[in-house]
Parts: C-alpha cells; structure tokens; sequence
C-alpha cells in the first residue's frame, strides 16, 4: 500500500521565513549585480592589456618598453589576478580562460543563491510530496520456533 504525504514547509501566518528570503534575494541581486560588473570589467581589462602590450614595439628604448610592460602587467594583475610572464608579454589561452573563468563562476554562485531566496521567499507556499510505502508485517508468535541448545 502506498501512501502520498505532503509536507509543508510553512503555513501561511508563518512570516519569517519570507522574511528572510526577500533579504536573501535582496542582496543576492545587488551580488549578482557586483559579478557581472566584475566580469565586465575583467574582460575589459584583459582587452586593454592586449593593446598596451602591442604598444611596445613602438617605444624608442628597452627601458621604456620594460616600464611600459611593468605598468601594463601591474594592471592585469590588480584587476584579475592574473600574471603576466616577463618572456612572453602575449597571454596564453590558459590565462585567458582562467581569468575569466573566476568572474562566471560568481555569477552563477550569486544565481543559486537567487534561486535560493526565492524558494524561502516563496516557502510559504511549498509543499514537499513524499512517497511512503507501508508493509503489513505479520506479528511475530510469543515464543520462537526453534530453540537452542548447547551440544555435548
């Protein structure tokens, strides 16, 4: 036999739990804002170290392509952590891909915990269906059918 159970989670009264959900989701946006504006921007500033680097063959001596290159690298490095190697000013795809791979993973972290204010805000509302299966079991007879005994 089969029965189907229905949990809820809250009751209509019940007004914390959507209070606190609409505080989640209110600063899971503003996050989730953040994130993206950080991606943005990790992205412009890899776009801006490409140019500054092609920039170098231009300058008239090494110790000004060195300084530039110094200022350029300095700034990769503050706005995405990523480092720039003195042999190769060019950014490989494994440093492209893993500084941008950073700012996404925000992004979809900050849209979980979108979707998680949104299931407390909404709980008053929620009801969990459960399946439960019951067993008839037959009772077990007072004294056993077999009984024990030591051998000799």
């Amino acid at each position: 036999m089969k029965r189907l159970v229905y949990i809820r989670v809250a009751d209509r009264e019940v007004h914390l739990p959507k209070l606190i959900g609409s505080f989640v989701l209110a600063a899971a946006v503003l996050m989730f804002l953040h994130a993206c504006f950080a991606m943005a921007d990790s992205w412009n500033t890899i776009n801006y170290y490409t140019k500054c680097v092609e920039g170098l063959s231009a300058l008239p001596t090494i110790d000004q392509q060195l300084a530039q290159f110094s200022f350029c690298s300095e700034a990769l490095y503050r706005a995405t952590g990523i480092v720039a190697r003195g042999n190769s000013a060019m950014l490989t795809g494994a440093q492209l891909f893993g500084g941008l791979l950073t700012p996404i993973a925000n992004v979809l972290f900050w849209v979980a915990v979108l979707l998680f204010g949104y299931l407390l805000y909404r709980s008053g509302d929620l009801e969990l269906p459960l399946e439960e299966t019951v067993r008839e079991v037959a009772d077990y007879p007072a004294t056993p059918r077999h009984t024990f005994r030591k051998k000799k």
